[in-house]
């Protein structure tokens, strides 16, 4: 467990809700770097700054909704992102259905699913690390959690554009979604009805037995 953790658990228990000044802390927490360690709590969220030299320990609920807030507006690091890439995969099907399809999260799980060239996957790690963005190669033994970026790898990238946003293009986004079909039946039906696609015609012409 990370020391500043542990010391905001303290800093709970020993302050609660009251303010406390740098003389204060320093008196229940011998530091010879009272200040430093007072500037990082703030910086980490363990704390808020009140006023000129007076602290309140951030309530647990609030730490907490902070860490989950912090993770779910890593979506915008993409913006400074220099390789090439594109949403694919349940992302690909959200974008091209116009967000009428989503799936492929949980709860506790929000994964974006991005294709990138095979030689750029040590900048995205790097780039997604700097950033404190959880990351993620497709198919890695690891516990998800969070919005976490999953990294699609692949020799060549064929990128499309939808309203601006990069994305595989509709016939890959289709094909993924026929060979998953039973997850992604609405999708496809969504689709076929506003490309004409004629993916289903050879069962729309079908002529249902009537039953003596």
């Amino acid at each position: 467990m990370n020391a500043y953790l542990k010391l905001y658990g303290w800093l709970w228990e020993v302050f609660g809700q009251s303010k406390f000044s740098l003389r204060e802390f320093n008196s229940v927490f011998p530091s010879p770097q009272a200040k430093k360690v007072i500037h990082d709590l703030v910086r980490d969220g363990f704390l808020e700054r009140i006023e000129r030299g007076e602290y309140a320990v951030k309530e647990p609920q609030d730490f907490v909704s902070e860490i989950v807030k912090e993770n779910l507006g890593k979506e915008d690091v993409l913006k400074k992102a220099k390789r090439k890439y594109a949403y694919c995969c349940n992302d690909a099907v959200t974008i091209w259905t116009d967000g009428y399809y989503f799936t492929g999260f949980t709860r506790g799980f929000k994964p974006v699913h991005l294709e990138v060239l095979e030689k750029d996957l040590d900048y995205w790690r790097d780039f997604l690390k700097e950033n404190d963005a959880e990351y993620v190669r497709e198919g890695e033994n690891k516990t998800l959690f969070g919005l976490t970026y999953v990294l699609h790898p692949v020799q060549r990238i064929k990128v499309a554009e939808k309203e601006g946003t990069p994305v595989t293009p509709l016939k890959k986004t289709i094909q993924f979604c026929k060979e998953n079909e039973l997850t992604y039946q609405p999708a496809l039906e969504y689709l076929d009805d506003k490309h004409h696609l004629g993916l289903f015609d050879e069962y729309r012409h079908i002529t249902p037995e009537v039953v003596p």
